[in-house]
């Protein structure tokens, strides 16, 4: 130790630090860094049977931007079924008065046709921002197109009428009223104008609203996997190189390491989830819902560094600090906002994918605590916890007679 201290090489250490940490770190980042959100998937529903409907909506998607992709849906019931599985994170859809609300702009009992905008928001908050951006912009880009349509019609009309009166006015004297009539002509009424520049108008609606919980998995996530994190290291250390009066006194041992993480789950479940409404000020529908399937995460999380900790030793930690750097972005983002990389290889399988996927179920879907995400969860601490009592069967363990 003192020929350590004494060392010159010690003054290298900041430099290797800073390389190798800087590397993982800024790798970790990167998705948020270089986010490049690209075919995001919205559904598109044409409800207006009118010619105008599906020639608008046949626009749309030729000139969707490369942010977005659309998805054909026969009806509105088949595009909320699409938001409940999480298959899109918004939609524009045209009712079926759309048409016709059009055409009444041009009569006496004008009629602005609307546009529904649905936003997906418990699927992922940033997406459905996006997605909210790209859509009003793309409504905005219909009301120049059907506003010049419009205006063009007007001025043919315009034009008809002041080629009609031609003669009657050119027969009028140079100062007479009436010679000033062929520049005021115009079919469109002053209270029209409005509709004319904006003839549709957006409506916005909120599926799965998510309110001030969209980031609640990124609220939940260090808690979640630090508690996890530590408590295995702490089953670990106790266990490791322990010496046992006999046979029974390991089996009670190895008995009470198995329900310690059960434990740390329910303590740090509900009061992750009581921290979350005192501090965030999170108004939770279903509190013991949420709080139990933290318990699930942190329980299966636990089991499944404790298992890796007891095959493959202590520094075998390295792989799960790693993985919480690398999987941030999977607690935050969209798939389709991710690099490749990430997408293909880190955030299909990343369990803390898994953990704000389930959380998302309890919070803005099904509000089950048992659902797919949450049984992949299960399987984890199952496989692991057969895994840890493989290690413990097939280990030598001192027995220290008194």
């Amino acid at each position: 130790m003192i020929k350590l201290g004494n060392s010159k090489r010690l003054f290298i250490v900041p430099i290797v630090v800073v390389i190798v940490l800087g590397l993982v770190l800024m790798t970790a980042i990167l998705p948020m860094v270089k986010m490049n959100p690209k075919d995001i998937p919205i559904g598109l529903v044409v409800a207006d049977e009118g010619e105008m409907g599906a020639t608008l909506a046949e626009a749309l998607v030729e000139n969707a931007p490369e942010l977005v992709k659309f998805t054909p849906y026969d009806s509105v019931e088949d595009l909320k079924a699409a938001m409940d599985e999480r298959d899109v994170y918004g939609a524009l859809v045209l009712p079926a008065d759309f048409s016709s609300k059009v055409a009444t702009l041009q009569t006496d009992t004008p009629e602005k046709a609307s546009a529904q905008i649905y936003l997906n928001e418990g699927a992922n908050a940033t997406a459905a921002t996006l997605v909210q951006t790209a859509l009003t912009n793309m409504v905005t880009m219909l009301n120049t197109q059907l506003s010049t349509q419009m205006l063009t019609t007007v001025q043919t009309k315009t034009d008809e009428m002041k080629e009609q009166l031609a003669p009657v006015l050119q027969a009028q004297e140079k100062g007479s009223p009436l010679a000033q009539v062929g520049a005021m002509i115009s079919p469109i009424q002053p209270n029209q104008v409005q509709d004319f520049a904006n003839p549709i108008e957006a409506e916005v609606m909120k599926v799965h609203e998510a309110g001030n919980l969209g980031n609640a998995p990124v609220a939940f996530l260090t808690t979640t996997w630090f508690t996890s994190l530590i408590g295995a290291v702490v089953l670990f250390l106790v266990g490791n190189k322990r010496s046992y009066k006999s046979k029974t006194d390991k089996l009670k041992f190895n008995t009470l390491q198995s329900i310690m993480p059960f434990v740390y789950a329910l303590i740090a479940g509900y009061v992750a989830t009581w921290y979350s409404t005192w501090i965030f000020g999170f108004e939770l529908e279903h509190f013991n819902r949420v709080a139990l399937y933290i318990a699930i995460c942190v329980a299966a999380f636990t089991f499944m560094i404790f298992a890796t900790l007891r095959w493959l030793k202590l520094p075998s930690i390295v792989i799960y600090v790693l993985l919480m750097f690398f999987s941030m972005s999977a607690a935050q983002m969209a798939p389709e906002m991710l690099p490749s990389f990430y997408r293909d290889y880190i955030f299909s399988w990343s369990p803390l994918r898994i953990y704000a996927d389930g959380l998302k179920e309890v919070l803005f879907f099904s509000h089950d605590i048992i659902n797919s995400y949450s049984g992949a969860l299960i399987w984890i601490l199952v496989i692991a916890l057969v895994l840890v009592w493989i290690k413990n069967l097939i280990e030598k363990t001192e027995i220290h007679q008194p």
